[in-house]
């Protein structure tokens, strides 16, 4: 877990690094982070500056600190004293000065998060143990693992690192420690680039991670490299050190149970490099549609009937995307439309034509029942009558929206048992597009469907 700080020193704009403020850094997980400024960057100006892109600092301890993307959020002008502010910090890089926006670039980012030495389940440790001859003699040899990387596309290399720490060898021994970490790392092929376009794709490592733990996974520790930030050894050699980044995550860490690795969906080892270029390479194509399934790990955030209609839409963008939207050919359609058109009145004939302008595209309950049908092997597991379920599944949905009431909706109470269908379908397709096989994708759900059978007989005939 990033540990809470306060860092006292001075701040200054990089375009007027004589008018340097005393002020104070804050940061922590639940809050994010601020700096508070005694003084103003500039008295002539009746109105404070609103958005700063970067504001550099040296701390007491005389670390270098870049914070970017700064956006005030109290300001008292210096009519009286010397007046202040304060300004939410989007990104704070430690140990670094990056002078313009622009500059802020890396060619290595690296992320630890909560679940994921779990996930990735490799350790370098081997410990052998004897009890022979009322003696306990333990044996325990530990190589860190190598990394693990992957192309991606052109641009990206990325994979699993692992750092490890211990045993101290300069104190008397009465305790050994090894520890070990595994980290998500994204690297560019072409040196460094953007920060925002490499922490992206940092992010989208953290997705794939969280479909397969399928709740949060919470920062521990970001970190990255840059050629922008070069130290001299002596004897000519440079040494480009870590650069730490502290950021507000979407939630702040909440204490739970350590899951074990089979209670995952998927883990590391259950990917070749195959599949995580592909969950790479198609990101873009499925972002919006994986981002509103993302949003039902944040049940804290959501009401159920917007958990509902996030799973609702992902469906229905998703079969935008695999199936072919429309009943009819495009020339079909316009040949039946126009013979329509020409067997209604004149003054019909405009009315009759905005009508069927959209007829030829597939209706919501029309696209549910395909998802659930191409998929009946499982779907039919839960679902007796599945145009039924899509007809509820739509009037449900309808009733949400647009307020009016319907008949052959779902009651509330019934609404976490189809939430889980809907999802368990959108999981079996986003299980595919990465890569997996129709048996793998049988063998990684069953675990979880099996857990949801028993409870899901009561609503599994669905009443007319």
């Amino acid at each position: 877990m990033q540990s809470p700080f306060e860092l006292k020193g001075y701040w200054w704009l990089p375009d007027s690094e004589e008018n340097k403020l005393p002020g104070t850094l804050t940061y922590s997980q639940e809050d994010g982070a601020d700096l508070e400024l005694v003084g103003v960057f500039d008295s002539k100006k009746l109105e404070p500056i609103q958005q700063l892109p970067i504001i550099l600092g040296v701390t007491q301890q005389g670390k270098s600190i870049t914070l970017y993307k700064c956006i005030i959020s109290s300001w008292a002008y210096p009519l009286v004293g010397l007046g202040g502010g304060k300004y939410l910090v989007h990104f704070v890089f430690e140990g670094v000065h990056f002078e313009a926006e622009e500059k802020i670039r890396f060619n290595q980012l690296c992320g630890s998060y909560t679940d994921l030495d779990a996930w990735v389940d490799i350790y370098g440790f081997a410990i052998e143990v004897d009890t022979a001859d009322s003696k306990f003699v333990s044996k325990i040899r530990y190589e860190k693992p190598m990394s693990q990387f992957f192309d991606v596309g052109e641009t990206f290399e990325v994979g699993i690192g692992f750092s490890s720490r211990g045993p101290n060898h300069t104190i008397i021994q009465t305790e050994v420690t090894i520890s070990q970490s595994a980290y998500l790392v994204v690297k560019s092929k072409n040196g460094d680039i953007q920060f925002d376009d490499l922490f992206k794709q940092l992010n989208i490592f953290a997705y794939l991670l969280q479909f397969a733990i399928q709740r949060i996974p919470y920062p521990m520790s970001v970190f990255g490299f840059s050629k922008e930030n070069p130290q001299e050894l002596g004897e000519g050699k440079i040494h480009y050190p870590e650069i730490n980044i502290f950021y507000t995550p979407i939630e702040p860490i909440v204490s739970r149970k350590q899951k074990l690795p089979q209670e995952f969906l998927y883990t590391f080892k259950d990917l070749s490099g195959d599949q995580i270029s592909a969950w790479f390479t198609s990101f873009d194509k499925y972002e919006t549609i994986i981002h509103l399934y993302r949003s039902l790990f944040y049940s804290n955030r959501l009401f159920i009937d917007t958990k509902f209609l996030n799973i609702a839409q992902s469906l229905e963008s998703l079969h935008s995307i695999l199936f072919d939207g429309q009943y009819l050919s495009h020339d079909k359609f316009v040949e039946q439309k126009e013979r329509v058109l020409s067997a209604v009145p004149a003054e019909l004939t405009e009315w009759v034509e905005g009508a069927l302008s959209n007829a030829n595209y597939k209706r919501f309950r029309q696209k549910i029942f395909e998802l659930l049908d191409n998929k009946k092997e499982t779907s039919g597991r839960f679902v007796d009558d599945m145009e039924l379920f899509a007809k509820r599944v739509t009037n449900t949905r309808n009733e949400f929206v647009h307020h009016n009431e319907r008949k052959l909706t779902f009651q509330k109470e019934e609404l976490p048992s189809i939430i889980y269908v809907l999802t368990m379908i959108f999981e079996l397709y986003l299980l595919g597009i990465i890569g997996f096989s129709d048996e793998k994708v049988k063998e990684l759900l069953e675990p979880k469907i099996q857990a949801h059978l028993t409870g899901w007989k009561h609503l599994r005939t669905i009443k007319k």
